[in-house]
């Protein structure tokens, strides 16, 4: 399975739980700049919620998303709050060409003085873990297709 994680963070919440996906599931996680060169399978898309949104550069790399480049997201949010970029991306993503799955991650992440030290490993590990549960799933469902 071709497997890319994407991020945008603004305070390096959202990078440290890129890392540990990406290290979950054998890949290196990539800014949202670095465009996709090949087809993938699964992508993992994360960002930080500011201000009860989505930022600008993630709305961006969705809408340039295509059935031919992705087939599956799972999305992976932090944020000071239960906010997740799971709502914005399916509204972007509304046409049906990529598979937004209803697996999300969201880890508390440290802003101000909320969640102080946080992500933390217990997060990592919950990150990780859920990288592999999304494969997992998605490797059954193909078994079963066939």
């Amino acid at each position: 399975m071709t497997i890319e994680v994407r991020y945008y963070s603004k305070s390096g919440n959202t990078k440290i739980i890129a890392d540990a996906i990406a290290q979950a599931v054998g890949v290196t996680a990539k800014q949202v700049d670095d465009p996709l060169d090949e087809p993938v399978e699964l992508l993992f898309l994360g960002g930080g919620v500011y201000a009860g949104g989505m930022k600008r550069k993630i709305k961006k790399f969705l809408k340039n998303i295509t059935a031919f480049q992705v087939e599956n997201i799972a999305v992976f949010s932090t944020s000071a709050g239960d906010d997740t970029i799971y709502a914005p991306a399916k509204e972007i993503l509304d046409d049906g060409s990529t598979t937004l799955l209803e697996d999300v991650f969201h880890a508390p992440g440290e802003f101000l003085k909320f969640n102080k030290g946080r992500p933390n490993k217990e997060d990592l590990g919950g990150a990780a873990a859920f990288a592999l549960n999304v494969i997992k799933k998605l490797e059954a469902n193909k078994g079963e297709a066939q």
